[in-house]
């Protein structure tokens, strides 16, 4: 490879830099794509990592590095060291980690004198994690060989093949090999080691992107039974909606579709990262299609027209699968909304029905109410006339009075009476105001 420019050195001005900055500034230059002078073989690892078998994998590509002399990663999503005749680059994406092995050299066997054949194989058996794609590349400065001498390469599989970049044929059988790999043969006559290194990343994330969009396909044919049960569970909570007549009943349907909102929300919860993921793969694979700039290399069938009639359907199997758990979570909120309205409409005609009770009581204890007043208007009167009489006879006795003053108490009925109403009147008021006002 030839020597990189060094940086230019300069103070900064006293300004305050945004904390990612750095990180921002150099995104553009985080992966560059390697530089590759044909004849080169290539091979390429996707390892699916957790963050700490992520970090292993930094650690036992430091281990390689150091064992060869090389200067371990610095980087955090990118390193490059060369090992003797081999280049290794490590990527660190979302979910995975990727190491390409390059191997220039003549008189290499395709697909026989791999690059990975270079790498010790103590330490492959270390490496974490799950391999997700792998493939081996071969380039050539060469014009397109025989259709004969590419079954050979092919093993006898089905072949495609393009050219790309105006100026490099591709060829593919787009199946796993014996070893696990897949294969890809490059004739590339008239590319520059730039291009050619373009080249070559492309088609590594062209295949890797194609695997990691592919996992959400399995997924998706594991939900489908289940998924089903659901709907068709949900459909005939539906159907008994407008069969419950009563409270007790639709509380039920209530707790039937708690249930299977809990299911499709579960469903959801543990698919979201994986469909979503499946998503954005599928946009790299189409971009990374694009950038070939692929053109039909007959009798080939071309590289993107095979994906657009294999791969694709696989995606809207993925698509379909998420749009129907994000369709039955809608439903399922509506038809609980439905039965919980229908249980508010009841509970308010049951609350009207009370009231109106409550209304008729009320009126039948105000006419109570004013009966017994009536009554108390009368007893009082007869009391208050009583101890009024007690007193005149008492004072006739004392000869305190004249006997003709017996005839008091009778006459004062009327006022006592009178008064006696009037005061209860008045107290009722008093009460009625004090009510209002609390």
């Amino acid at each position: 490879m030839p020597p990189r420019p060094e940086r230019r050195s300069g103070a900064r001005p006293p300004l305050r830099w945004h904390a990612d900055f750095a990180a921002i500034a150099e995104e553009l230059h985080s992966r560059p794509a390697p530089l590759v002078n044909p004849p080169a073989s290539i091979s390429h690892l996707a390892l699916q990592c957790s963050p700490e078998e992520a970090r292993t994998v930094v650690e036992l590509v430091a281990e390689l590095c150091r064992r060869y002399g090389a200067p371990p990663p610095f980087r955090e999503h990118h390193h490059a060291a060369q090992l003797g005749r081999l280049e290794l680059r490590l990527e660190q994406h979302t979910e995975f980690a990727s190491l390409t092995f390059l191997r220039p050299g003549d008189g290499l066997r395709p697909f026989v004198d791999t690059a990975l054949e270079l790498v010790p194989k103590d330490w492959l058996a270390r490496l974490p994690g799950r391999v997700v794609a792998a493939l081996h590349l071969v380039v050539e400065p060469r014009r397109p060989p025989p259709p004969g001498e590419i079954d050979q390469l092919f093993e006898g599989q089905r072949v495609r093949a393009s050219l790309v970049m105006g100026a490099a044929v591709v060829w593919t059988d787009w199946r796993t090999h014996g070893d696990g790999f897949d294969r890809f043969y490059v004739a590339a006559q008239g590319l520059d080691p730039f291009r050619a290194g373009r080249l070559v990343q492309r088609l590594v994330e062209l295949d890797t992107y194609r695997m990691l969009a592919l996992l959400g396909l399995p997924l998706a044919r594991r939900l489908a039974p289940s998924l089903r049960e659901l709907e068709e569970a949900l459909g005939r909570i539906t159907r008994r909606i407008g069969e419950s007549r009563d409270i007790a009943a639709k509380r039920a349907l209530l707790g039937e579709l708690f249930d299977i909102a809990a299911s499709a929300e579960r469903m959801a919860t543990e698919t979201a990262f994986r469909f979503g993921a499946t998503r954005a793969y599928h946009q790299l694979v189409r971009d990374r299609l694009h950038e070939l700039g692929e053109q039909r290399f007959d009798p080939y069938q071309p590289l993107g027209q095979f994906l657009v009639r294999r791969f694709e359907p696989a995606m809207r199997t993925c698509q379909s699968v998420h749009e129907r758990i994000a369709s039955a979570n809608t439903r399922i909120s509506r038809a609980a909304d439905l039965v919980r309205t229908r249980v508010d409409v009841e509970l308010q005609e049951q609350n009207q029905k009370l009231l109106a009770s409550m209304e008729r009581r009320a009126a039948l204890q105000l006419r109570l109410q004013e009966t017994v007043e009536g009554l108390s208007v009368v007893v009082l009167s007869y009391y208050t006339v009583g101890l009024l009489d007690y007193l005149v006879q008492g004072l006739v006795a004392l000869g305190l009075a004249a006997p003709a003053k017996s005839l008091v108490p009778a006459a004062a009925v009327p006022l006592v009476v009178a008064g006696v109403w009037l005061s209860v009147r008045w107290l009722r008021r008093r009460l009625h105001r004090h009510l209002d006002q609390s």
